[in-house]
């Protein structure tokens, strides 16, 4: 490693006392609590590089675990422009597969093979379960029982233990808590069986291995010096277990993340695993970053309404911008035509197509407004399931190729989900209403919490102009009316507020708040006049 600091110190000029804390700190262990629009990911890549610069750290020594491919080779194209090749970045499982692969290529073994499509081996057991009398299952059970069987590995549960849990948390699970018990276990023996491992087995089986075979741990050890997690908030419990036994007692550990986008409960995960680092290592620094440099101040105030108690308030950066928008309709027709005749009226220069965006809670939400879209000659573009929990496992092994995508001008349609991690200057986010947001499948405190995290999440991703809508669903008969979301009511009282504060004054009330704004100017100018003075 050289002792010489080649790291371009100017590259700090430009952070926020607390952003500079976190690239800078001495601490070997570190977590980075970071609001949404804080610049975190910024932040962990300035930390990898300078490290490096100072000769604190090889490259190679270096593991970046991320949660989607996409963000792995985001992390990767930002460090290879600042002259940095060899930084592993990835997703867990892409880790726990290089541990597995290098394993059983050490010792002989027959490569495994990784079934990114659970639901096939989900229909195979089932055919199995029926032949053995255990339980007969339709293909309309099947994607359920996946589902559980999914929530049942990340949470690191195996048939000895899962029925206990499920009570606990009362899991209401597509069979009896016994009966699944035996359903994973066989699960589990039908994968061993063929030699095949999902992506919730491959993690299992390289804990298993970092656990029980020492020099499996002793080679990961050494090639390894620092672990940094991005997004760790998305973390399970099968995650956390694997990133524990990569780490041991004394790491050197940087973790960022932030509980209030914590939206990934249908793959196990949980905010209160931020906690758990703390318990793991309780010698572990805590920074927060709460200053939201994306959204306008109006945004913030009203995504602020969205936090559950107790939870740091965001600051925002920049001025205040647009009022939000919160917009009802008789039905799903008019809405997606109303959200389309919004996003034209943005369409200015510097605000092209692709600054827009429409967010909905789930795909099918976004067909009225594809439809609305087209009719209107508006171009469009549909986001992907691109971030699903091992993206980087199942785009194959390719090398990354460093190429310029050009982004076409379209607005983005998109679910919440996919949006995370993503901004546009203008959002329009639809369906607001109880059943589609909270989901209908939302039933227990944990997750209307989630669901209220999601419309947190969605509301963030506004930079300028924020539309906020939803429909009666009067298009048919058949189905009762909706109401209002319960996340709108503090919504639209904050916009009340908001419209209030910023009106303007007449007679006395303007005259009172001038005269104020005066005199809090004048005590600022004699405090700095004062410092300058040297009479601090």
């Amino acid at each position: 490693m050289s002792e010489e600091s080649t790291f371009p110190e100017e590259l700090l000029a430009g952070l926020t006392p607390e952003q500079r804390d976190a690239v800078t700190s001495t601490r070997r262990r570190l977590l980075v609590r970071a609001t949404a629009g804080s610049g975190k990911t910024h932040v962990l890549t300035l930390r990898i590089q300078r490290r490096i610069a100072l000769g604190e750290l090889d490259a190679d020594h270096v593991l970046a675990m991320t949660f989607t491919r996409k963000a792995g080779d985001q992390l990767r194209q930002r460090l290879f422009r600042a002259g940095i090749r060899d930084v592993r970045a990835g997703t867990f499982h892409r880790a726990a597969l290089t541990i597995v692969s290098e394993y059983r290529d050490d010792h002989g073994l027959k490569p495994l093979t990784i079934e990114s499509q659970r639901r096939r081996l989900v229909a195979s057991l089932a055919t199995h379960l029926r032949e053995d009398g255990v339980v007969k299952l339709e293909d309309w059970q099947l994607p359920r029982l996946d589902a559980e069987i999914g929530w049942a590995l990340s949470q690191g549960l195996t048939g000895a233990t899962y029925a206990k849990r499920a009570r606990l948390v009362l899991r209401q699970g597509p069979l009896p808590p016994s009966t699944f018990a035996d359903v994973l276990d066989r699960y589990v023996g039908l994968c061993r069986s063929r030699g095949i491992l999902d992506f919730d087995l491959l993690l299992n089986e390289a804990i298993t291995l970092l656990k029980n075979e020492p020099a499996v741990l002793a080679s990961f050890r050494h090639r390894t010096r620092a672990l940094f997690v991005d997004e760790t908030q998305d973390m399970n419990p099968l995650q956390f277990d694997l990133l524990r036994q990569m780490a041991g007692d004394d790491p050197d550990l940087f973790c960022v993340g932030d509980p209030n986008q914590s939206i990934y409960g249908f793959n196990g995960a949980a905010p209160q695993l931020l906690t758990s680092l703390l318990d793991t290592w309780p010698d572990m620094d805590v920074l927060d970053l709460t200053r939201n440099h994306r959204s306008t101040a109006n945004i913030v105030a009203i995504a602020n309404t969205l936090l559950e108690p107790g939870a740091a308030g965001i600051t925002p950066a920049k001025e205040d911008g647009e009022l939000p928008l919160v917009r009802s309709y008789d039905t799903d027709t008019v809405e997606a035509e109303k959200v389309a005749q919004w996003l034209r009226s943005h369409r200015q220069p510097g605000s092209p197509w692709r600054a827009m965006a429409v967010l909905a809670r789930t795909n099918a939400q976004l067909e009225g407004v594809a439809s609305a879209l087209q009719a209107a000659d508006i171009p469009f573009t549909r986001l992907g399931s691109e971030h699903s929990p091992a993206s980087d496992l199942v785009s194959g092994d390719a090398p990354t190729r460093w190429t310029h995508e050009d982004v076409p001008d379209a607005v983005a349609l998109s679910t919440i989900h996919r949006a995370k991690g993503l901004e546009w200057q203008h959002v329009a986010v639809i369906g607001m209403a109880e059943g589609l947001l909270p989901h209908y499948n939302a039933t227990t405190e944990t997750e209307i919490a989630e669901e209220q995290r999601l419309a947190y999440v969605a509301l963030t991703r506004a930079e300028t102009s924020l539309l906020m809508t939803w429909s009666r669903g009067r298009d048919d008969p058949r189905r009762p009316e909706r109401v209002a979301s319960r996340f709108l009511t503090p919504i639209e009282a904050a916009v009340y507020v908001r419209t209030q504060e910023l009106a303007p004054l007449e007679g006395d009330e303007r005259r009172a708040r001038i005269r104020a704004i005066r005199e809090d100017l004048a005590k600022a100018q004699a405090a700095v006049a004062l410092r300058d003075s040297g009479h601090e």
